[in-house]
């Protein structure tokens, strides 16, 4: 019972209700009561002075002839009356009689004649002149009987007022489970198997279509609305990311750029098969765990902890190209760019750019190096002598030199033989040079049949000389340029030699030059040396 009345909405209100109809009813039948107790009190006091009104003319005929027999009936008729208790006749001091009720005058108090409290009293006049006062009557009523009476009267009353009450309650639980708690209960109880999540709504109740019972419902109703449509768009959303997911796995197992998570330490949280796919095709063996990023960095955790690093501070995508080397020799170059996509957690995309950076290398050496020889074009030759000259010489009392050399007699190997003769000698002269030079010197093609060398470190300058006379000694052997035929050319070689710390590469190729004009005036196939730098501190 104590569980029903703590569930149950119609349990509660049905005893809340009969409890506030019992209090207003208790409350209604005391009220009752006295009320009753009032009017019987007051109905009384009228019958009592009725009585008095009644035998006030003999009772003054009594007192003025002071006739005891006649007052002693006129006692006895008023207490032929229930509601009288006692009487009292007296003509001023004589008492002419006096009665009371057998069954209670033992109860009857003797000094109560003297209490006029307990006594309604009458002054009796004259039958013969009005304004003489012969005596008085005392008539004392009977509270019992009083009581009785007003008892009786306060009881029809009080079934009557119970009646109304118990029906105006019982209407009123009716009423209120009827219209109110019946209604919300079936709301309820539909509530409970509801399939809202298949959009099924809530009926109205019977009649209250259009109140605060038909409202809430459609406020329910709107609620499940709501939910059913919030419901399809996660439910939509889910199977979207479940897409999105499943491309994004796909993209991740079978894309051909290394994918990877990484954390702030360099450790390695996840990784596509290309990224074990760039590993081994560095020597590393597939079954072999790619536990830290360090092995896609040649083991080299400081240049993965300043990527982090950078990445942190920056708070955008860092790239980096690095070389891996492989067990066997086996080099990969991988371009790899790292990413911050939480506090302390990196994506990272790994490319192979072996291919293209190996065009970057041969694009790199096809724009400084002679297609017909191999050696340096003027573009490669000049940048690279630049470069030399431009850092200080550990030694600078050492010598160096620029060698200007012009092919002599190859126009006319050009012209008698063809351009395939004259591209042999050329080939050929440019192998003579890588002989008799250092692998550390610069040698290079001008254009034409126009070749350049720079010699650096030299103690003395006659080893220069050396050089320049050993490249003429081999130039001048026959040359073979097919079908048994053998050309004869010659070297013209302008020298600039000097030392210091400053020296500049357009003066080195203005003397050189200016040398190798004046071997060509010396009769060719011969060299001269400018010494006009030879001191450049």
């Amino acid at each position: 019972m104590a569980t029903l009345r703590k569930t149950s909405l119609v349990t509660r209100t049905t005893l809340w209700i009969l409890a506030v109809i019992a209090l207003v009813g208790i409350t209604f039948l005391w009220w009752g009561n006295m009320l009753a107790v009032q009017r019987e009190t007051a109905r009384t006091q009228d019958q009592l002075r009725q009585l008095l009104d009644t035998v006030e003319r003999p009772a003054s005929i009594a007192c003025f002839l002071q006739d005891q027999q006649l007052a002693k009936e006129v006692s006895q008729g008023l207490l032929s009356n229930r509601i009288v208790e006692r009487v009292v006749i007296r003509a001023g001091t004589t008492l002419l009689a006096e009665a009371a009720h057998p069954s209670k005058a033992d109860n009857i108090k003797k000094a109560s004649v003297e209490r006029p409290t307990d006594f309604m009293h009458r002054q009796l006049v004259s039958p013969f002149n009005p304004d003489e006062t012969v005596g008085e009557i005392l008539l004392s009523p009977d509270s019992v009987e009083l009581k009785n009476q007003a008892i009786q009267g306060s009881y029809f009353i009080g079934v009557l007022l119970i009646v109304q009450i118990l029906v105006v309650g019982l209407t009123v639980v009716l009423v209120v489970y009827q219209f109110i708690t019946r209604p919300i209960k079936l709301i309820s109880d539909s509530l409970q198997t509801l399939a809202a999540e298949q959009g099924k709504t809530l009926a109205y109740p019977h009649r209250h279509e259009r109140d605060e019972l038909g409202g809430l419902v459609n406020y329910i109703n709107h609620m499940i609305a709501r939910l059913v449509s919030l419901l399809n768009e996660e439910r939509d959303l889910r199977q979207q990311r479940e897409i999105e997911e499943r491309k994004l796995r796909s993209i991740f197992e079978n894309a051909d750029t290394g994918i990877f998570l990484v954390d702030e330490h360099g450790r390695m949280l996840s990784y596509n098969p290309a990224c074990r796919k760039i590993m081994r095709a560095i020597g590393r063996k597939e079954t072999d765990p790619i536990s830290r990023v360090a092995y896609l960095f040649n083991n080299d955790e400081t240049k993965v902890q300043e990527m982090i690093k950078t990445c942190l501070q920056k708070d955008k995508s860092v790239q980096q190209d690095i070389r891996l080397v492989g067990k066997n020799g086996d080099s990969r170059w991988v371009h790899i760019t790292l990413s911050r996509i939480e506090n302390v957690l990196f994506q990272g995309v790994a490319n192979d750019i072996t291919e293209r950076k190996l065009a970057e290398t041969a694009a790199k050496k096809a724009a400084v190096t002679d297609a017909l020889t191999g050696i340096f074009n003027r573009l490669g030759f000049e940048v690279k002598l630049q470069d030399r000259l431009s850092k200080r010489p550990e030694q600078p009392e050492l010598w160096l030199a620029l060698m200007l050399i012009d092919l002599d007699f190859f126009k006319q190997v050009n012209d008698t033989y063809g351009h395939d003769a004259g591209d042999r000698v050329l080939i050929r002269f440019a192998r003579l040079l890588e002989g008799v030079v250092r692998k550390s010197d610069l040698i290079g093609r001008l254009g034409g049949d126009e070749f350049v060398l720079f010699v650096d470190y030299i103690e003395q300058p006659k080893m220069v000389e050396k050089i320049a006379q050993n490249i003429i000694t081999g130039v001048a052997e026959p040359i073979e340029i097919g079908e048994g035929r053998t050309a004869q050319i010659g070297a013209s070689i302008g020298i600039a030699l000097c030392r210091g710390t400053h020296v500049s590469q357009e003066l080195l190729f203005k003397q050189a030059d200016e040398a190798m004009y004046q071997a060509k005036k010396n009769g060719r196939n011969t060299y001269c040396v400018d010494r006009g730098g030879e001191e450049l501190d």
